[in-house]
């Protein structure tokens, strides 16, 4: 909740900005973007996982398994940019990919690289099943919007930049695979598959960034940018993992269009 205040206070600081761009503004680029994000998540509370492992196993518990979230995206994007050359406002739209893994690591040569998934409970009867790893790939069609503050003004061949922005996504997909330790349990898999939970239809982030321009004022230009930090303001309804925060890299190519002032 303090994340959100934080980040909800800043934007209502740039609406003046966003008001002086729509009295007197200019489109001056449209381009491509592809970027990738890396993010540190927690594995989702899931009842279905078994707590603990028999000592024949020796010992190992669910704190073995590991997670791994990662997403690739790329989109098109618009930008017009203040009379004065400092500030750029980019929107678009963005196609998005994120992938989520939960698995079990071997330890000192040991071939325990499986946790157990319960399929079913009847009664007294109890059924497991044992798993290597559970893949979760959901797409998602986006609308980011972000501003950025040019340091210096334009029309510097090389041009540094910080900039914030927020997204909000739409799922279009979601697909979960399970590897089994034993392969002929791959009859199984929609089953499990259906018992893990999807993330919701709609996520919502914001994130802030900084990178460098190359190019003259104008001829197409690229720009490369770190982002960080990236926080899912959303993730109370997250899938197989619960995202904390994250950042990653963007690549943006960029052509001039000729438009006059308002």
């Amino acid at each position: 909740m303090i994340r959100f205040r934080c980040f909800a206070l800043a934007f209502i600081l740039i609406i003046p900005y966003c008001n002086s761009f729509s009295q007197n503004t200019r489109l001056r680029y449209v381009g491509m973007e592809s970027g990738m994000k890396f993010i540190e998540s927690e594995i989702s509370d899931m009842d279905l996982i078994r707590g603990d492992i028999p000592s024949y196993t020796l010992g190992f518990s669910t704190s073995s398994l590991t997670s791994l979230s990662w997403a690739w995206y790329a989109g098109v994007k618009s930008e017009i940019f203040s009379l004065n050359d400092r500030f750029g406002l980019q929107g678009g739209i963005r196609f998005s990919q994120y992938n989520s893994t939960v698995g079990k690591d071997e330890y000192w040569g040991s071939t325990i690289n499986y946790f157990y998934w319960l399929y079913r409970q009847e009664g007294t009867e109890t059924e497991f099943l044992k798993i290597r790893e559970i893949i979760q790939k959901t797409d998602y069609l986006g609308i980011p919007l972000e501003i950025r503050f040019l340091l210096p003004k334009r029309p510097h061949t090389l041009l540094l930049y910080v900039k914030l922005g927020a997204e909000i996504n739409f799922r279009v997909n979601t697909s979960t695979n399970v590897v089994f330790k034993d392969p002929l349990m791959e009859i199984y898999e929609k089953d499990i598959s259906d018992q893990v939970e999807k993330p919701g239809a709609v996520s919502f982030a914001m994130y802030s960034g900084a990178g460098f321009r190359i190019g003259t004022d104008q001829k197409p230009s690229v720009s490369i940018e770190a982002c960080f930090p990236y926080f899912i303001l959303t993730s109370h309804s997250s899938g197989l993992l619960h995202p904390l925060f994250g950042g990653g890299f963007q690549l943006n190519f960029q052509v001039p269009i000729k438009c006059k002032a308002k």
